[in-house]
Parts: C-alpha cells; sequence; structure tokens
C-alpha cells in the first residue's frame, strides 16, 4: 500500500509547482539570485509547510531545501530547481493552462520585485512571458502586469513602475511576502490596447473628463447600443478611468469604483479597466468624435 504522503491530494500541489516556477522563474530573470530573492523563496517554502505532505509540493519543496541548505542559491542549482519544477508543470492533471498560467504569473512578478528593484533584463524577461501567454488577456493580474511593463519598455524604467509592479505584487495571493502597503496607481493597472466594444455592453465612469461632461460620455455609450451604470457590479464591462490630473494619481483619488472593479476581477468577472483616451479612440473607430 502507497504511503499517505505520496498520494496527491486535489490540485494544491500542482498549484504550488505553478507559483514555484514562476517564483524561480522571477529571481532568476536577471541571472543573478541575490540573498533578498533567496530569502523570499525560503519564505515561500516556510508559508506553505501545511502542505508539505502533498505530491508534488512534498518533492518540490525537499529539493528546494536541500539547495538552500547554506542561505546561497547559485546560478547552476537555480536551473536544477527550474528543471525539476517543470516535469511536474508541463503535465498537470488537475489544473488548466489558464489558471495555471495565472498562478505561474503570480510568482513571476513575486520573484522579480522580491529584492524591491527592478532591471532592465527583469522587464525584458516578463515582457517574454507575457507574450507567451497572450491568451491571458482580459483576465486579473495579466492586463496589469502588461500595462506597467509595457510603460516601462516603451519609455525609461522609473521608480514609479517599479512601485507600481511592488503594489501589484502585494495583491497576489502568495504566500512569503511583507510587502509594504503601497497604494496601486491606476496608471498601472489601465489595460494596454484594449478592444472596446459597445453594442450590449456596460460601462461604468469615474474621474472627471476634459473632453466632455460625465452625461455626454453616458449619451454616447447608449447611442451605441450600450449600458450606462453609476456603479461598479460584476455585470459591469468597463470601467473608464477618465484623466483630469496625473495618471500616476492612487486608487484613493477616484474614489472606490477602481477598487471595486479590482476586487470583481479578483473575483474572476471580466472588467476591463480601461483609460479615457482608448475609450475616445473605441469612439472615432464608430464615427463618433
Amino acid at each position: 500500500m502507497a504511503d499517505r504522503a505520496s498520494i496527491p491530494r486535489g490540485s494544491i500541489g500542482y498549484r504550488l509547482a505553478h507559483e514555484l516556477e514562476g517564483i524561480l522563474s522571477g529571481i532568476g530573470a536577471d541571472g543573478v539570485i541575490n540573498r533578498l530573492e533567496a530569502e523570499r523563496l525560503v519564505a515561500w517554502i516556510t508559508e506553505n509547510a501545511a502542505f508539505a505532505d502533498i505530491r508534488p509540493f512534498s518533492e518540490l519543496s525537499q529539493h528546494v531545501e536541500r539547495m538552500l541548505a547554506d542561505g546561497v542559491l547559485t546560478a547552476e542549482e537555480w536551473a536544477d530547481l527550474l528543471f525539476v519544477v517543470r516535469q511536474y508543470t508541463t503535465s498537470n492533471p488537475y489544473i488548466d493552462t489558464i489558471r495555471s498560467g495565472i498562478r505561474q504569473l503570480m510568482g513571476v512578478l513575486a520573484g522579480i520585485v522580491a529584492d524591491r528593484r527592478v532591471n532592465e533584463m527583469e522587464l525584458a524577461a516578463m515582457t517574454s512571458w507575457l507574450a507567451s501567454w497572450s491568451h491571458l488577456r482580459g483576465l486579473w493580474p495579466y492586463d496589469e502586469c502588461n500595462a506597467v511593463v509595457t510603460a516601462a519598455m516603451t519609455g525609461f524604467l522609473l521608480p514609479h513602475h517599479v512601485q507600481q509592479l511592488e503594489a501589484l505584487e502585494a495583491e497576489f495571493p502568495i504566500a512569503g511576502h511583507n510587502a509594504a502597503d503601497i497604494p496601486l496607481l491606476v496608471g498601472g493597472i489601465c489595460a494596454v490596447d484594449p478592444n472596446v466594444e459597445f453594442k450590449e455592453k456596460t460601462f461604468v465612469f469615474t474621474g472627471t473628463s476634459r473632453r466632455a461632461p460625465r452625461d455626454q460620455l453616458a449619451a454616447y455609450v447608449l447611442t451605441l447600443g450600450g449600458v450606462d451604470e453609476p456603479n461598479v457590479t460584476a455585470r459591469s464591462d468597463y470601467l473608464v478611468v477618465c484623466d483630469s490630473g496625473s495618471e500616476l494619481w492612487a486608487f484613493s483619488c477616484y474614489g472606490r469604483k477602481v477598487e471595486k472593479a479590482y476586487e470583481q476581477r479578483r473575483k474572476g468577472h471580466h472588467i476591463l479597466i480601461v483609460h479615457e483616451r482608448d475609450f475616445w479612440d473605441a469612439l472615432a473607430g464608430h464615427g463618433v468624435t
């Protein structure tokens, strides 16, 4: 009879394997693994200790603990660990590619911001990962990560980009982090190049537009067959952030609507948070100026 510890118990062991693959990919993205990144991995293992008897996490955690016994994770050890993890994540009987991708994405970002610094090599690795998993577009937290990374890659990597990634990572249900309470910034959560449709779609607006009053925005939506509602709910399709101020204002400057939309996205509802400029571009595509 098989040992109880070797019997798979649901999907959690594989979910953790995908998280581990992401964290390893993130901390090794720039080819250097420092003390803080190694400690992040240790913290993740420690906080998941309750699942130490569940396969394949039981085997993987033992590998990690053995590699980190001296407090250092070398490039060769990192490569060996990632190779072992991928033996499990490439054949997963419990979780589909959408959910596995989301878990891995959370791990990737957790690894990248583990030392509270982000460099160009890490951004490039993140960009490559996002491109490979583009079928996750429209899901939380893919769009949020893509928005920040795209902004940083098309200009200069600035401190607020790192802050945005840190704040987003702090929202993830990933064990072992002690992130500071950094407010999410609107510039880091609006979808990149979103597909905005109007017919039978529900829109909610927040903020103030320089181009038109709120009732005019609502009228445009109604004219094109959409629905305008005052508050974010599970049936909302778009939250349009009207930005008469700085793109870097925190959530609190926009009231509760952005936070409500974010909560709905975390629950799995496909609400796109779009910047006002993309809303106007979509209107122009329908002949509305």
